[in-house]
């Protein structure tokens, strides 16, 4: 489990990736939203602590950053304000959860627990479609589909956003891992993933101007 922690009070920072490393996550800290933004664009995180006052770029708009490239993973926001304005922007740009300093650190440990439990968790698409995120596994009718990575990563975050229209930028960057390539073939991808499903009913939807959704 990888974890980025973005807080400028360095004595917090230290002692907050001390913490989480004694719990064996993978931990990266660093002081300032414009490094965030450099290592983000290189690296991949399975979950974001982020202060929301930090030097050269704020923690709303980082959020907001991190969502452009990862809409899944779990973002926390620590904060010592109690501004209502700053809790409706984090959260309408991409915030999971938030954490008031001064706080122990078994609040964060948690909150960080309760968050990632959530994404174990098994999803009963319908009566016949179930997709567990612990094991990556997808079941039509008690049987396991098997899928290549890339397909997989396309059902994960179309089933992550059930019943709502994903950004075709935002599949690619997922599905791709930010690999750059000229084209991508994401029509392809879709295709042969909705082949996988014998249900008489195409889930996978086109959005036009938009992107894809899983419906149900």
């Amino acid at each position: 489990m990888k974890v980025l922690i973005v807080e400028d009070d360095i004595q917090l920072n230290t002692t907050l990736r001390k913490y989480l490393e004694l719990h064996k996550y993978q931990v990266v800290s660093i002081y300032d939203g414009k490094e965030a933004i450099d290592i983000i664009g290189k690296e991949k995180f399975d979950l974001y602590i982020i202060d929301i006052n930090l030097p050269s770029v704020d923690g709303i708009e980082l959020i907001e950053y991190i969502r452009k490239k990862d809409i899944i993973n779990p973002i926390i926001m620590i904060t010592a304000s109690l501004e209502i304005d700053n809790f409706i922007q984090a959260y309408e740009k991409g915030c999971n959860e938030y954490i008031k300093k001064p706080f122990h650190f078994k609040e964060l440990e948690i909150r960080i627990n309760n968050l990632l439990d959530k994404e174990k968790d098994i999803l009963y698409v319908t009566d016949r479609i179930c997709y567990d995120f612990k094991y990556e596994e997808l079941k039509i009718d008690g049987k396991v589909v098997h899928l290549r990575k890339k397909a997989n990563r396309l059902l994960q975050i179309l089933l992550k956003n059930l019943n709502h229209a994903v950004k075709t930028e935002e599949i690619i960057s997922y599905v791709w891992e930010n690999e750059i390539k000229e084209t991508y073939p994401l029509r392809q991808l879709v295709t042969g993933l909705r082949r996988e499903f014998n249900t008489g009913k195409n889930h996978i939807i086109s959005v036009t101007g938009i992107g894809y959704k899983f419906e149900v």
